[in-house]
């Protein structure tokens, strides 16, 4: 989440904002009430999140209905660069222009911002990062 602070910190006062959606859809991973509240206390998180609801259509017990905003995204044409815009797990990224329309969108294990375990990435030439500074400059 840390990363994800970084961008809307830094992009926020052109009229970029993270929004956060937790699911559980994968594993369980998205967490408690109690530890998304502790995560957002060690990191410092401002920007908007939402109930955690389901993301992605699962057939357990029945049929599951992903949040709206979801269902939105997999009916867009794939701009890339992940395989399709259904996420296949926790933390993937979209992007989505002004204009509405859906820009780009990384996977999880894709890092937004300049990754600690990559020595040759930066920031600027992170590729979320240059798309949304793409988007910004129109």
């Amino acid at each position: 989440m840390a990363a994800l602070q970084v961008l809307e910190a830094t992009f926020s006062a052109q009229g970029f904002h993270v929004l956060a959606f937790f699911s559980n859809d994968f594993g369980n991973q998205g967490g408690s009430d109690e530890q998304i509240g502790t995560c957002n206390a060690d990191y410092k998180v401002t920007f908007d999140e939402f109930d955690s609801d389901h993301v992605i259509d699962t057939d357990g017990a029945g049929p599951i209905v992903p949040r709206p905003v979801f269902q939105w995204l997999a009916s867009q044409p794939n701009p890339g660069p992940a395989a399709s815009p259904a996420p296949n797990w926790n933390f993937h990224k979209y992007l989505i222009g002004r204009d509405g329309k859906l820009v780009g969108h990384w996977p999880s294990a894709t890092w937004p911002g300049d990754d600690p375990n990559n020595a040759n990435d930066s920031f600027d030439t992170n590729p979320i990062v240059v798309a949304i500074k793409a988007e910004l400059a129109k």
